[in-house]
């Protein structure tokens, strides 16, 4: 949806007035007299998730969306109340709409950003149309700013949404298509749009690196392997922040192999190394004056004859010797070689990004992300970014006392502490090659896609770890 911000609406060329009203409007709130007139006539109450459509002059609809009660508006609500617009706008056909929403809360910017993104449907493998062409929607975001304003947070917003749909049409994409080398060509394509340095490293030069953890996981596919490093260096940067992705394109586990039931999933494995390319995307769209280095592994993960196997050892880039006891815990193994790699660099900085353990999942549901740091204060800072963009985090223990549970008779150690405990085993494995003395993990096994529709977003990849990562990145400068 293409969005415009503006303080003055033409409503003579809106179809459609949507307002997201919260439950007893007060007769100072900001609402355009068409609104206000509505909202009067229908004694509409606004509680969550009412709603009601009115026929008027001009605009010829107005349509009313409560948002609950005045104190208890978050991100979470507008989100609700924005997919409900395009839901609406869509089944309406409607092509032109205007939208008024409270700000006193949430940023026009993240309001703009996300009634971008209210109307997204992959259809691209959808030959045959159950509904007609779908026509584009431009909307009207109506605010109170100055027409300076509104045009900078129209561009920024752009730029935030134009990265969190690269990552949603990446891990939307299905694994025969979305390979290693499709993942990293289209690295290249974004870094060539946006005026950033791209190097994708084949198989051979993996080889020469010796990532041996990235080699053992691709054993098993005849996908050849990728491993890409995304550089954004503006001359004024002062701080440089390095960002690590897990881009497994399929993960049938390997010779671990996973239940067949919804194993159609494991396309969205490679979320992390797609949350990278959409931030590198926005920050560079966004000109954020910060030195920003962005990796990723990428592989298959399948159970073929030359599939790593429970029992073997693998010597890791860092030199370190791993145990293997769970074929299935290889995103791990291919982020401990990126992580090593990315600490050589020295970064103020490391944050990365995985849909590492289903223990995750467990614990928060789809509500959050894991966050893991031996930082407090780059944990707090991440933490209060995410509630300011929507982009949630809740932090877990990644304490020394879980390292029993990785311990290895037979090596440094292994790469599962089996199921007790399993999201804080995997962060420690991790935490075992990075050398950053400021180091964030972001496990988003549970918030990099939408197994079903809700009622903030469709079924499939939500761009998790994309508003955040920018929201961190643009304070460090501020």
């Amino acid at each position: 949806m293409k969005v415009e911000i503006t303080r003055e609406p033409k409503l003579a060329k809106i179809d459609h007035l949507f307002a997201l009203v919260s439950e007893k409007p007060r007769r100072g709130d900001d609402y355009p007299a068409a609104v206000r007139a509505a909202i009067d006539d229908s004694n509409f109450d606004g509680r969550a998730e009412e709603t009601i459509t009115i026929l008027s002059g001009e605009p010829r609809k107005i349509t009313l969306i409560g948002i609950g009660k005045p104190d208890a508006i978050t991100i979470r609500n507008v989100r609700q109340g924005l997919f409900t617009v395009a839901k609406i706008a869509k089944k309406h056909r409607d092509t032109n709409i205007a939208v008024v929403a409270p700000f006193e809360k949430v940023s026009a910017r993240v309001v703009a950003d996300y009634l971008a993104a209210s109307d997204y449907k992959y259809d691209a493998y959808i030959t045959v149309k159950k509904e007609e062409k779908r026509l584009p929607i431009n909307a009207t975001l109506i605010t109170s700013l100055d027409n300076k304003q509104a045009k900078q947070i129209e561009t920024e917003a752009r730029a935030v949404a134009d990265g969190v749909r690269t990552v949603r049409d990446l891990g939307n994409g299905p694994g025969n298509l979305i390979t290693p080398t499709r993942l990293a060509q289209r690295a290249e394509e974004v870094a060539k749009d946006v005026g950033v340095k791209c190097t994708v490293y084949d198989k051979k030069a993996i080889e020469k690196m010796k990532m041996g953890g990235l080699l053992a996981v691709n054993r098993g596919s005849h996908e050849e392997p990728r491993f890409v490093v995304l550089e954004y260096a503006p001359r004024k940067a002062k701080q440089h922040v390095a960002l690590v992705g897990k881009g497994i394109t399929f993960d049938s586990g390997g010779i671990s192999i996973k239940p067949a039931e919804r194993m159609e999933e494991m396309k969205f494995d490679m979320c992390g190394a797609a949350a990278v390319i959409g931030t590198i995307e926005a920050a560079a769209k966004l000109a954020v004056p910060v030195k920003i280095t962005g990796i990723f592994a990428s592989t298959e993960n399948l159970p073929g004859g030359g599939a790593y196997k429970p029992g073997d050892i693998i010597t890791m880039m860092s030199g370190k010797t791993v145990e293997i006891v769970n074929t299935d815990a290889e995103g791990r193994m291919i982020l401990g070689d990126a992580l090593h790699y990315a600490s050589n660099l020295k970064p103020d900085h490391l944050i990365d990004y995985a849909t590492l353990t289903g223990a995750c999942v467990v614990a928060l549901g789809g509500e959050a992300t894991g966050l893991f740091s031996n930082n407090d204060e780059l944990a707090r800072k991440l933490i209060e970014c995410g509630e300011r963009v929507g982009d949630r985090l809740w932090r877990l223990p990644e304490w020394d006392d879980y390292k029993e549970l990785i311990r290895s008779e037979w090596a440094d150690v292994k790469n599962s502490g089996g199921r007790w405990g399993g999201a804080t085993t995997a962060a420690l494995f991790l935490k075992e090659f990075v050398d950053c003395p400021s180091w964030a993990h972001l496990d988003i096994a549970g918030t990099a896609y939408a197994e079903q529709e809700n009622p903030r977003e469709p079924r499939g990849a939500t761009g998790a770890g994309v508003r955040v990562t920018i929201e961190f990145l643009e304070s460090l400068s501020r």
